[in-house]
């Protein structure tokens, strides 16, 4: 039993040693120093120099559990994320071996010969990797094709809801109530097919230019309505942006359904949603 623990203990996939798990979710810093406190007595010869030595000894160990502490809640965030950078300072080895000086130099209080109190900090030391682990020395998630196609992914959908976003902002600007709501019926339905697309696949990035091209033609649209003359929009002018909006999204629509866009998991409530569109595009026509 105890060997098969061992095994686990250091297995290359899964080593809280090498810095693969977080085996302790946090270090109770003040409860660890508040229990090493009596070792401090050993210091304690009447001295200046001991009271001294021992308000150092324990400071160095504070800090060496605080480090103890800060490192394995990076490493426990490191775990939950998904995709992770290595932490830049390694928080617990520098706090294991804090540990280990302060083991040492209590050791030497008491031992006489030097290489002694060596092998106890050099132990002391390889416990604490054991019981806290390393630091991870990896960055996390960056080697995997499907995390990284998921990254790109949700940064392109991100980006072209932003566009959308900053389309209907510039048409407030025309304080016409109909042409927005008509416009955000149509953005709502791009970015609802848009976000059918299972983020683990390629589809997304084949069809981005022409997502982008179509974003493109409405901004167009919108900065034309928006730099009419004297912000004045005429009635023919409210009726070509209409039809020139909703044939880009039904064209957009009709050809993304061609390729499949539009039957994933979140299909009913988006067919409920251009439906209720429509509902409302026909009603206010």
């Amino acid at each position: 039993m105890k060997d098969l623990k061992f095994k686990k203990l250091l297995d290359d996939q899964r080593s809280a040693a090498l810095g693969k798990i977080a085996p302790v979710d946090d270090v109770p810093v003040g409860f660890m120093v508040l229990a090493t406190c009596p070792l401090i007595f050993w210091l304690l010869d009447g001295t200046v120099a001991g009271f001294a030595s021992a308000l150092l000894i324990i400071g160095l160990f504070g800090v060496g559990l605080l480090f103890l502490s800060i490192g394995q809640k990076a490493h426990v965030a490191y775990d939950a994320a998904e995709v992770a950078a290595r932490p830049r300072i390694p928080y617990k080895l520098i706090g294991s071996a804090i540990v280990a000086l302060v083991v040492g130099l209590l050791a030497t209080t008491k031992i006489a010969v030097p290489a002694i109190p060596m092998v106890i900090a050099l132990s002391t030391f390889i416990l604490c990797l054991i019981s806290f682990g390393l630091d991870p020395m990896r960055d996390k998630g960056l080697n995997n094709p499907v995390t990284k196609l998921r990254i790109i992914n949700t940064f392109l959908y991100q980006d072209f809801d932003d566009r959308c976003e900053e389309l209907l902002l510039s048409l407030a600007r025309v304080e016409d109530d109909d042409l927005y709501e008509r416009t955000r019926v149509a953005v709502n339905t791009i970015m609802g097919l848009l976000g059918t697309i299972d983020a683990a696949t390629p589809t997304l990035q084949r069809i981005a230019p022409s997502v982008t091209k179509l974003i493109d033609k409405m901004q167009f649209e919108v900065a034309t309505l928006v730099e009419a003359p004297n912000g004045n929009v005429t009635e023919f002018q409210r009726r070509k942006f209409v039809v020139k909006i909703q044939t880009l999204v039904d064209t957009f629509e009709t050809r993304a359904r061609k390729s499949g866009i539009g039957k994933g998991r979140d299909n009913f409530e988006l067919q409920t949603d251009v439906l209720f569109n429509r509902m409302n595009r026909y009603h206010a026509a």
